[in-house]
């Protein structure tokens, strides 16, 4: 995960250029003998390797996991969620036992969401952002940074606590904004016919979730360039041209799963056009040949690297459920169970949604309450408007 096509081949490309020994680069950057009796030892320093820009972006520095981190991130969002709300709801039946109120409707025997039934809503909704943006002609890449904004907010938050229908609207505000396509919230509202106040009441939330990283990159770039790279060596621009639009829908799939946080843009776009060249019968390999295997060097860090992960990526793109798309009667019935396990806590009709608030008003409200100060309530919006749509 560590070797971009590019860098492969600017290393197979450094390791075949010839050197000289006896010249050396200064830390201002000029090139001097190293045999000349006036250059001083403090002069000769090699100049830091140049990073490449995305190798300094806030998503390739904070937003890179392995996939087991994922799970292990996951897992411990679904069970701490489904602990906190048990809790919860214990507390609320007491609370309404020392009133004399029955508690039926506070169930103890919840079936909460698996992760993968998380995972399975959250792409349902996921999905539904690419025919809106579609109805403004906005380009896929705002589809993309909407989707990797939703997918990077549940990894600290579950569909427990935040509809994933509220969520994907507001992600959808935000990226129109980052890539510079702004709309007043009145006229953004009235395409999806929501209420402007569910998506500014999570507009600040999901900002401070995101860590104010705005900037995503995608692999759309990439991949039209090496669309315009395969052009140096193809036999048939209509087969090339078939390959580079297969490989846009391949990248439109991707989007729904994890590669996004496994792989670099380049990577994955790389993958994509190799998928699709097996798809169309288009021999990648001789691409592969003339980009990456100049010499032997180059040859074997192309085999011994960066083809193990266009083979990952291409197992993901085969074998991830997320790749198929979820049916709205899948959906349904995972929202309908989701309705079942409610938080009294973010009830404004529970006893113990007004016990906090009291408590939070006379300042006996503790270090975990804090944390809860900017999330507004959610929960109570699932009965009105969170069916599948």
């Amino acid at each position: 995960m560590t070797n971009t096509a590019a860098t492969t081949a600017t290393t197979a490309a450094a390791a075949a250029a010839p050197t000289d020994s006896t010249t050396v680069t200064t830390a201002n950057g000029s090139v001097v003998n190293a045999t000349d009796a006036n250059v001083t030892a403090d002069a000769v320093k090699e100049v830091p390797t140049m990073k490449q820009l995305y190798e300094q972006s806030t998503q390739y520095n904070h937003w890179r996991y392995t996939q087991a981190a994922l799970d292990e991130m996951r897992n411990k969002v679904n069970t701490e969620a489904a602990a906190n709300i048990k809790a919860n709801i214990n507390e609320e039946r007491a609370l309404q036992g020392a009133q004399g109120i029955a508690a039926e409707a506070l169930p103890l025997d919840l079936e909460f969401l698996r992760v993968d039934e998380e995972l399975a809503l959250l792409g349902f909704y996921e999905r539904k952002i690419a025919p809106i943006f579609k109805h403004w002609k906005l380009p896929p890449y705002v589809v993309a940074t909407a989707v990797a904004y939703m997918k990077r907010f549940y990894l600290e938050n579950t569909v427990v606590d935040y509809h994933p229908k509220d969520v994907m609207l507001t992600c959808m505000f935000l990226a129109r904004k980052t890539e510079n396509f702004l709309m007043t919230i009145e006229d953004f509202c009235a395409v999806p016919r929501c209420d402007p106040r569910a998506i500014l009441d999570l507009e600040f939330l999901i900002c401070k979730n995101l860590r104010f990283h705005f900037t995503v990159h995608h692999p759309y770039r990439p991949c039209l360039g090496f669309f315009f790279d395969m052009q140096a060596v193809t036999d048939s621009m209509e087969k090339l041209q078939r390959v580079y639009e297969g490989a846009l829908r391949i990248i439109d799939t991707s989007l729904h799963t994890d590669l996004c946080f496994l792989y670099q843009p380049s990577q994955i776009a790389l993958a994509a056009m190799r998928i699709s060249c097996k798809e169309e019968s288009y021999d990648f390999e001789k691409y592969a040949e003339y980009k990456f295997k100049a010499n032997e060097a180059a040859a074997q860090k192309y085999n011994e690297i960066l083809l193990p992960i266009l083979l990952a990526i291409e197992t993901v793109m085969q074998t991830d459920p997320r790749c198929v798309v979820v049916t709205k009667t899948a959906a349904t019935e995972i929202n309908r169970r989701l309705k079942t396990c409610q938080d009294p806590a973010r009830n404004p009709i529970s006893l113990l949604y007004h016990k906090r608030k009291r408590q939070e008003s006379n300042g006996d409200d503790d270090d975990d309450d804090d944390g809860d100060d900017d999330k507004p309530d959610k929960r109570a919006k699932l009965e009105d408007d969170s069916s599948p749509e």
